[in-house]
């Protein structure tokens, strides 16, 4: 029995075979942020245009004007 082939030895080879083969999987793929961004994106539009829409407004009349009575 030569010393490659003792009991330590192989399960040293088999630790590095399992490190070898974890490091050749493919990586995990990372979702793409260009979706988030886009709606992000179309929503600060859309605040902005609510905003400017109800600066530039006129102001709304709630009430009815109370006039005075006439006389008949």
């Amino acid at each position: 029995m030569e010393p490659d082939e003792s009991p330590v030895a192989d399960a040293r080879f088999r630790e590095a075979l399992a490190y070898a083969r974890e490091r050749l999987e493919p990586p995990a793929r990372r979702e793409s942020a260009w979706p988030a961004l886009g709606a992000a994106a179309f929503f600060a539009v859309c605040a902005m245009t609510f905003a400017v829409g109800a600066i530039l407004a006129p102001p709304v009349q709630l009430a009815i004007p109370i006039t005075a009575p006439t006389a008949r």
